[in-house]
């Protein structure tokens, strides 16, 4: 036994240095085309990922998508009177059917569109009911007005009686003396432009005219439609809802009056005016060149 003192951790001797040392990390040299003596030789270098051969892409073996809990958005809930099915609609449609047939039968569908709007009455709705039918209309009843005064200021009738008595001879001593007799021809112009201005005044007649019936329709389905609600609200408790309606109905009703007198006074006018039209194309093409004829044949 010695006195030498053992280390701690010592587990024998110490492993010899190696003889060579492990030479350190070759550093690539400026344009080193590979004469350098540690080059690696061809067999040693690991084959290139290029010699084996490619393989198409596939997106077959991709996974799914995830699907997060809130991209599928939930279908939004129908209204409450989107649909014929409602109750309320039922009975709004039936009370139509026996009420008002002729309208039912040529407009349910859109009968029961007015209802799906008029459903639940609310207040602010009824007195606003049928408000762009109304202004639409006030804008029709304008052409009629401006075609009646432009026929009474035309003064067709006027002009056709003046041409009517240069026709006849003058009666009477006075009248043969004081009267200046005019030529029938001299109201062939005056006579030729009016019967131009009476067909364009037919002609633009008959389009106020039917636009401003196409609109008096729409406003008696709005007024139709609003009875027959009021008949369902007849028991409602709301005492300004009722008001509301009784004063909205009562307006429908004018304007729908309104628009039939109009209506039958531009009926009125057309027919003087296609009369008139007869008597001026009368006196132009029959009797004018009769006078002429005649007065050729006195001539010396």
């Amino acid at each position: 036994m010695t006195d030498q003192t053992p280390k701690a951790f010592d587990f024998g001797g110490e492993p010899e240095a190696p003889s060579d040392p492990a030479k350190g990390p070759a550093v690539p040299r400026a344009f080193d085309f590979g004469d350098a003596e540690d080059a690696a030789t061809p067999q040693d270098a690991a084959p290139l990922a290029g010699d084996s051969p490619p393989r198409a892409l596939s997106f077959d073996e991709l996974p799914p998508a995830p699907i997060s809990p809130g991209a599928t958005a939930k279908a939004a809930p129908g209204a409450l009177f989107d649909s014929e099915d409602h109750p309320a609609v039922r009975d709004a449609l039936a009370i139509a059917r026996a009420e008002h047939p002729v309208v039912f039968t040529h407009s349910e569908q859109r009968l029961a569109a007015l209802f799906r709007r008029l459903l639940p009455l609310k207040l602010p709705l009824v007195t606003q009911w049928a408000e762009e039918p109304l202004m639409e209309q006030a804008a029709l009843l304008q052409p009629v007005t401006e075609l009646v005064m432009k026929f009474a200021q035309m003064g067709v009738p006027a002009i056709l009686d003046a041409a009517l008595e240069s026709t006849r001879a003058p009666t009477g001593v006075f009248g043969k003396l004081l009267r200046r007799p005019a030529s029938p021809a001299q109201y062939k112009p005056a006579l030729t432009a009016s019967r131009a201005q009476l067909l364009q005044l037919v002609a633009d007649s008959e389009v106020a005219t039917r636009k401003l019936a196409e609109s008096a329709r729409n406003l008696g389905l709005h007024l139709a439609a609003l009875a027959v609600v009021s008949k369902l609200a007849g028991s409602a408790s709301d005492a300004s809802l009722l008001d509301a309606l009784m004063q909205r109905r009562t307006l429908l009703q004018q304007a729908v009056r309104q628009a039939e007198l109009s209506i039958q006074q531009m009926e009125q006018v057309r027919q003087q005016a296609v009369d008139l039209i007869g008597q001026v194309s009368s006196f132009l093409t029959v009797t004018l060149p009769a006078l002429e004829m005649a007065q050729a044949k006195n001539a010396p």
